[in-house]
């Protein structure tokens, strides 16, 4: 599933710093976590294409891929 936005959607953010998006979405904006899901999102599944694990379905790694980005923003710190 290709994630798409209207051209304008995320235009707040474009001249933010990714360290000032992450702060909006871990204060619950929901719009700045979107926004940094769907600007990582081919660098995730680039990544996703150098890992092979045995059983596993290509979009279950892109899954697994965007879930740990998920999970990176929610827990990043600066320091």
């Amino acid at each position: 599933m290709e994630l798409t936005a209207p051209n304008d959607y995320y235009d707040n953010y474009e001249t933010m710093l990714d360290e000032q998006i992450i702060e909006s979405a871990r204060l619950g904006d929901e719009q700045a976590l979107e926004y940094l899901i769907y600007k990582y999102r081919h660098f995730v599944r680039a990544k996703a294409r150098s890992y092979f694990l045995i059983g596993a379905d290509r979009e279950d790694i892109i899954q697994e891929g965007m879930i740990g980005l998920y999970k990176a923003i929610r827990e990043f710190r600066s320091d």
